[in-house]
C-alpha cells in the first residue's frame, strides 16, 4: 500500500515536470514559427524586385539557409512536443492505474481483515485438535535439549581439562629446560676444573723434571733466573683458580633443583591422567551426539509416518462426512520439525478449493470433526469427549456425524456433550442436568439401550 502511494507521488511529480517541459517546448515552437514567418516575408519582399534581388543575392542564399535551419528546428521541436505529449498521456494513464491498484489493495486489505477475524477462531480450534499429535514430538525434543545441555557441560569440562593439561605440559617443559641448563652448566664447570687440574699436574711434573735435571747438572745462574722467572707464581695462580672453580661448582650444585627428575615424573603422570580423561570425555561427547542424532532421526521418521497416516485418514473422513469433496494437510517447514506448522485446505462438494477462513460455520465444524475422526482412526484412545461438536450442523450432516461416532464407539467410549435430539437418540446412555428446586441442580440419567430392549420385549 505504501509502495503504491510512493509510486503515485513520483508519477505525479514526473507529470508536473513533463507539463512544464511541454509548455517550454510550445514556446520554442512559437518562436521558431515566428522566425519562419518573418523569413518567408523577407523572401517575398526579395521576390518583388528582381533588381534588388540580384543585388542582394548573397542575402537571399543566407536567408534560404536560415529558413531551412528554422524548418529543421521546427520539426525537431514538434517531434519533442509529440514525445512529451505521449509521455504525459502515459504518465496520466499510469497514475490512473496506480490509483485503481491502490483502491483494489484497500478493498483487498479490508476483505483480508474480515477473513482473518472470521477464520481466527476456527484456525485456533483446528490447531488445538492436532496438539495431541505433536505432544510426543515436544517430549522428544525436550529430551534432546537435555542431551544437548549435557554435551555442553561435557564440552566445558573437556575445555577445562584441556587447559589443565596445557598448563602441566608447560610446567614440564619449563622444568626440563631448567634441568638441561643446570646440567650443561655443571658439565661446563666440571670440564673447566678438569682442565685446570690437568694443567697443574703438567706444571708440577715439568717442575719436578727441571729440579731433577738441575740437581744432576747444575745450570748457570742465568738459566736459573730464567726458569724462576718463567714459573714464578704460576702454580699458586693455578691452585687459586682451581679453588675458585671448585667453589663455583659447589655453588651451582647448591642451586640445582635435585627434585627436578621427581617432579618431572609427577608432571608426566598428571599429563597421562589428563590425557586419559580427555579421551574419555571426547568419546562420551561423540556418543551423546550420536544418540541425539539417532533420536532426532527417529522422531522425524515417527512424526512423518504419523502425519502421513493422519493426512490420509483425514481425506477419507472428510469425504465421508461431506459425502464427497477433498481435503489435504501439509507441513509448512517439513525440513525443520521444531518450527514447522500445519496448513489445511479443503474442497467441499460442488465448490472450489478454499482455506478454512472462507468456510461457513457448519463447514468448519464438519472439517474439525473430520480431523478428530482422522486422529481417532490413526491412534485410538480408550475414550473421547466431544463438546457440542454438532452445534452448527444441519440434519443431513448430523446423520453422517452420528454414524461415524457410533462406528468409533465400538472400540472406544465416546462422551458427547450435545443439545441435538438426533445425537441424543444415537446414545446408549444419557446424563442430563435439571433444576427441580430453586437453586438446586440434579443429575438425571437414562439407559436407552435397556429401555429399548424392555419395550421390544
Amino acid at each position: 500500500m505504501f509502495g503504491l502511494r510512493a509510486e503515485a507521488a513520483a508519477l505525479a511529480s514526473e507529470s508536473d515536470r513533463a507539463r512544464v517541459d511541454l509548455e517550454a517546448a510550445r514556446q520554442v515552437v512559437g518562436e521558431l514559427r515566428a522566425r519562419a514567418t518573418e523569413s518567408r516575408e523577407r523572401e517575398h519582399e526579395y521576390d518583388q524586385g528582381d533588381t534588388e534581388t540580384e543585388r542582394a543575392g548573397g542575402d537571399r542564399l543566407r536567408l534560404e539557409a536560415e529558413l531551412a535551419t528554422v524548418r529543421e528546428e521546427i520539426a525537431s521541436a514538434e517531434a519533442a512536443q509529440a514525445a512529451t505529449n505521449a509521455r504525459g498521456t502515459e504518465l496520466r494513464e499510469r497514475a490512473a492505474a496506480i490509483a485503481a491498484e491502490r483502491d483494489a489493495a484497500k478493498a483487498r486489505l479490508g476483505m483480508l481483515d474480515q477473513d482473518r477475524q472470521r477464520g481466527g477462531l476456527a484456525r485456533e480450534e483446528m490447531l488445538a485438535q492436532i496438539a495431541s499429535l505433536m505432544q510426543e514430538t515436544r517430549t522428544r525434543h525436550a529430551h534432546v535439549e537435555g542431551l544437548r545441555d549435557g554435551v555442553a557441560a561435557l564440552e566445558a569440562r573437556l575445555e577445562a581439562e584441556r587447559r589443565d593439561r596445557e598448563a602441566v605440559v608447560a610446567r614440564q617443559n619449563r622444568l626440563e629446560s631448567e634441568l638441561r641448563a643446570a646440567e650443561q652448566e655443571e658439565r661446563d664447570t666440571a670440564a673447566g676444573g678438569e682442565r685446570h687440574r690437568t694443567r697443574l699436574a703438567q706444571l708440577e711434573a715439568e717442575l719436578g723434571m727441571l729440579v731433577s735435571q738441575f740437581a744432576q747438572n747444575p745450570a748457570s745462574s742465568d738459566e736459573c733466573a730464567e726458569v724462576e722467572l718463567r714459573y714464578r707464581g704460576e702454580p699458586d695462580s693455578i691452585v687459586d683458580e682451581l679453588a675458585r672453580l671448585r667453589d663455583e661448582l659447589s655453588r651451582l650444585q647448591a642451586n640445582v633443583n635435585l627434585n627436578a627428575e621427581i617432579e618431572r615424573g609427577e608432571v608426566a603422570g598428571r599429563e597421562e591422567f589428563l590425557r586419559a580423561q580427555l579421551d574419555d570425555l571426547t568419546r562420551a561427547r561423540e556418543t551423546l551426539l550420536e544418540s541425539i542424532q539417532a533420536i532426532e532421526r527417529e522422531t522425524q521418521a515417527q512424526f512423518n509416518q504419523t502425519f502421513a497416516a493422519v493426512s490420509d485418514a483425514f481425506a477419507v473422513t472428510y469425504a465421508r462426512l461431506f459425502a464427497g469433496g477433498e481435503a489435504k494437510m501439509w507441513q509448512t517447514q517439513p525440513e525443520n520439525l521444531s518450527e514447522t506448522g500445519i496448513e489445511i485446505a479443503v474442497r467441499p462438494p460442488g465448490k472450489k478449493a478454499m482455506a478454512l477462513a472462507a468456510l461457513s460455520g457448519g463447514e468448519r465444524a464438519m472439517t474439525a470433526a473430520a480431523l478428530i475422526f482422522a486422529l481417532i482412526a490413526t491412534k485410538p484412545a480408550p475414550f473421547y469427549l466431544l463438546d457440542e461438536v454438532d452445534a452448527a450442523l444441519d440434519d443431513a450432516n448430523i446423520d453422517r456425524f452420528c454414524a461415524m461416532v457410533k462406528e468409533f464407539a465400538v472400540e472406544s467410549q465416546m462422551l458427547v456433550v450435545t443439545h441435538n435430539k438426533k445425537t441424543m437418540e444415537m446414545a446408549d446412555r444419557i446424563y442430563g442436568v435439571t433444576t427441580r428446586d430453586a437453586g438446586v441442580s440434579a443429575v438425571v440419567s437414562a439407559e436407552l439401550a435397556r429401555e429399548a430392549e424392555a419395550m421390544l420385549a
